[in-house]
């Protein structure tokens, strides 16, 4: 093996176990001994991207694409990025392009899927990564995803710990888990997203970020929460729109309703702004006290 390609590999190994501030200075190495080479470029650009520098790694992607139009590692490493951007057209054109090279790709397929998953196009995911299940049964990325959906949409018991064993067995299918637990909640769906997280805690109950995810998830599918689902969605937006809704609502309606029942709207409307600001912060402790 040459000395460029055992940095290669060693890069590839440190950013498989989430360590790029490593890989960084492997990456110099690599780039002095070839600057144009489009594998150690496309590393680069993963570095980048772990590292939320997602500016530079497009320009690496680019910088590898202009080396050597085509390359697959370059042209999933936009895509990735392009999704984390949520620029889901252009990652869209990123991965079509690659399914024309290769109908039968299942990583292609696996990301047209994870792209789907995003704008939550859940039956047209479902199809793309039994499509790729069926070309690569053992490709994991297609089975964390195949688990993830069918969480999702509740129509299998047995995902739940078929994801948690994927997850627990391979750390890229944490983050595909991760990245669908927040599109969920993104999207309105807490328990669908709570779920997931639920699997990723039995793989890391010590990861104190996934327990604050897990609490906030849990907090906001909670049957008490209900009457602050606008505020809990909307935050300090919706908080506005009631508000004004509430003064102007009950000015508007003096002239048209006795003063005991605006009274009563209005103790109303008190009632449930004293409880958005003590309800929550005393169902996170009791959650983090009892269990999720």
């Amino acid at each position: 093996m040459s000395e460029l390609h055992g940095l290669q590999h060693q890069i590839g190994r440190l950013l498989e176990v989430r360590r790029p501030h490593d890989a960084r200075a492997l990456v110099g190495e690599a780039l002095a001994l070839d600057p144009a080479d489009p594998d150690t470029l496309c590393l680069a650009g993963r570095v980048e991207l772990a590292q939320q520098q997602r500016a530079e790694a497009e320009r690496r992607a680019h910088e590898a694409l202009a080396r050597a139009p085509g390359h697959d590692g370059a042209r999933s490493l936009l895509f990735d990025i392009l999704l984390a951007d949520k620029r889901h057209a252009e990652a869209e054109a990123v991965v079509l392009e690659r399914l024309r090279d290769d109908p039968a790709d299942p990583v292609a397929l696996t990301d047209y899927a994870r792209l789907l998953l995003h704008v939550f196009q859940l039956d047209k995911a479902r199809a793309l990564v039994a499509e790729a299940l069926r070309c690569a049964p053992d490709d994991a990325a297609a089975q964390v995803l195949d688990a993830v959906l069918h969480v999702i949409q509740g129509d299998d018991r047995a995902a739940a710990d078929r994801l948690a064993r994927l997850v627990a067995a391979d750390p890229e299918a944490a983050h595909v888990a991760w990245t669908a637990m927040l599109v969920l909640s993104e999207r309105g769906h807490p328990r669908q997203a709570l779920e997931i997280g639920r699997q990723l805690l039995r793989t890391s109950p010590d990861n104190p970020r996934l327990v604050d995810a897990v609490i906030e998830l849990r907090l906001a599918s909670h049957w008490s929460m209900l009457p602050l689902w606008p505020i809990l969605r909307g935050g300090w937006v919706a908080s506005a729109v009631l508000w004004a809704v509430a003064v102007f609502g009950l000015i508007l309606l003096r002239p048209f309703v006795h003063e005991v029942v605006l009274l009563v709207l209005a103790l109303l409307y008190l009632a449930l702004l004293l409880y958005s600001y003590v309800g929550p912060p005393l169902l996170r402790r009791w959650l983090r006290w009892r269990g999720f």
